[in-house]
């Protein structure tokens, strides 16, 4: 084996994965190499935990998504690893907070990061709208991106429809039918129904959620000859000479070696925070890099279903097989700029409490003030650059979120009592769809890092892949967006080799 390979990639999350399938079925002689920070969060590399049967963490996964906050699980997660007062070891794997390396995420504090193979992408919920009207960017042509989300949904596994096949849910026409009706749409295709969820729906098992061994599973058990993962290794800088990177550095992060990699092609596909860290700790610098950091808000909040409402008792709630935390999965799209606000509403029962959860995303405006700050001196626990997160709602956003909240409320109480106290504005974050901190653009003028390939500004081999790429203030689940993204650059990718 070499050290030097047609393609690098840097990192394993649903992006890097589609990156590398992609390239792969273009290009299958191109020699590739796979780079991962983490380790292996069970004894299956790339699978979804819900997959992972045998894993200590199944139990753990399972009570956190049955709660159906996503901010509760983050929460949670971090606490499934051996962590204690020395702070990080490389034996930990996970989840964690953000600032658990010694960032300063105080403005941006529900921020969290995945530390193993897989990323995101062993951990996430498995939602996959599409995104609508603003979401989508204006400047590439409407029919390619349509083209890629649909390889992009064929990549997630995307479906539509009840997540065990053979599981009646007498609740999901009313329920549907109830939200219709209080949060009404003028597009027949954009009225509440089921929540496109990536994975595959099976007879008497859970749902099975796709992760990034799905996506490319040659990276993870090594069944092609040319490609190849290494994981435990940091990427501590890229060399260049300002047009072309010239070699990756890497640091083991148990034994301490450091190693150098070439590649006729690079592409970082770390996440939206530690894309632009690696970056800045190159000396790769544009204007817009960490700037325009956009999530958008999150209001979470849980109804107790009153059964009684659409003829129905208790007896007819279905019991899902073990392993799987929902009943039911549903959604709520927006609307465009007259509701610029997602719902994702899931169905359970937990504690002998018959719930719908009622989460609901609104945009946020995309401004430069929010950003990520790279120091030039400190540095965190792994000796990349220190990175400060400011990030704040603007007078617009605040009014949008309570446009949403009121939307929230609509839809909650035609399900059953919503006390106002159950709707929870959750902090900064804590959606972990973070977007914008390596945006695509159409132009060279200090407001985007990469260009409509994917390619950074300035290099002729130097890629980026990711959520931090979304240029667009989304309302929905970041993760289709992003793969659609991964679609078109892995063609730039796989025709520059």
């Amino acid at each position: 084996m070499t050290e030097n390979f047609d393609l690098v990639i840097v990192g394993t999350g649903p992006n890097g994965a589609a990156i590398a399938q992609q390239v792969h079925a273009q290009v299958p002689e191109a020699s590739v190499l796979v780079i991962e920070a983490g380790r292996e969060v069970t004894d299956v590399a790339g699978a979804h935990l819900v997959e992972a049967d045998e894993s200590a963490l199944t139990a753990s996964y399972d009570d956190l998504m049955r709660r159906a906050r996503q901010i509760e699980y983050v929460k949670g997660a971090a606490s499934m690893t051996a962590l204690d007062d020395d702070g990080w070891t490389p034996d930990d794997t996970g989840i964690f907070p953000a600032a658990f390396l010694g960032h300063n995420f105080a403005e941006f504090p529900g921020a969290s990061i995945a530390w193993n193979i897989g990323g995101m992408g062993v951990h996430w919920t498995a939602a996959t709208p599409w995104p609508y009207a603003e979401e989508i960017p204006d400047f590439l042509p409407r029919e390619e991106w349509d083209a890629d989300q649909e390889t992009a949904r064929r990549l997630l596994r995307t479906s539509v429809g009840p997540l065990v096949l053979d599981m009646e849910n007498a609740f999901t026409e009313p329920l549907l039918a109830a939200l219709r009706d209080a949060v009404p749409s003028p597009d027949p295709t954009r009225q509440a129904d089921y929540m496109p969820m990536g994975g595959v729906a099976r007879q008497g098992k859970p749902f099975g959620r796709t992760g990034p061994r799905d996506i490319a599973p040659f990276v993870f058990d090594g069944s092609a000859r040319n490609v190849w993962l290494r994981s435990g290794l940091l990427v501590t800088r890229l060399e260049h000479d300002g047009r072309r990177v010239t070699g990756l550095a890497t640091r083991d992060l148990v034994s301490g070696e450091e190693s150098r990699w070439e590649g006729r092609v690079v592409l970082i596909a770390a996440d939206a925070l530690r894309t632009p860290q690696l970056l800045w700790a190159s000396g790769i610098r544009p204007a817009a890099l960490g700037v325009r950091l956009n999530e958008h808000a999150t209001v979470d909040g849980e109804v107790e279903i009153d059964e009684t409402r659409f003829g129905l008792t208790k007896a007819d709630i279905p019991v899902p097989p073990r392993g799987e935390p929902f009943i039911g999965s549903f959604w709520s799209p927006s609307i465009g700029a007259a509701r610029p606000a997602h719902g994702q509403l899931m169905q359970r029962e937990f504690e002998g409490r018959h719930k719908l959860s009622v989460g609901w995303y609104c945009a946020t405006e995309i401004r430069p003030q929010n950003r990520v700050v790279f120091s030039d001196d400190a540095v965190d626990e792994l000796g990349m650059p220190h990175m400060t997160v400011h990030f704040s709602y603007s007078d617009d956003d605040l009014a949008e979120i309570e446009r949403t909240r009121e939307v929230q409320r609509a839809a909650a109480r035609a399900i059953g009592d919503f006390p106002d106290d159950e709707r929870t504005i959750q902090p900064p974050g804590a959606s972990l769809h973070y977007t914008g901190t390596v945006r695509m653009g159409v132009n060279d003028d200090g407001m985007s890092v990469v260009d409509t390939d994917g390619r950074v500004w300035g290099f002729e081999n130097l890629f980026l892949a990711g959520n931090g790429v979304i240029p667009t203030a989304l309302t929905c689940n970041a993760t289709l967006a992003g793969v659609t993204l991964s679609v078109r650059i892995a063609r730039a990718v796989a025709a520059q080799l």
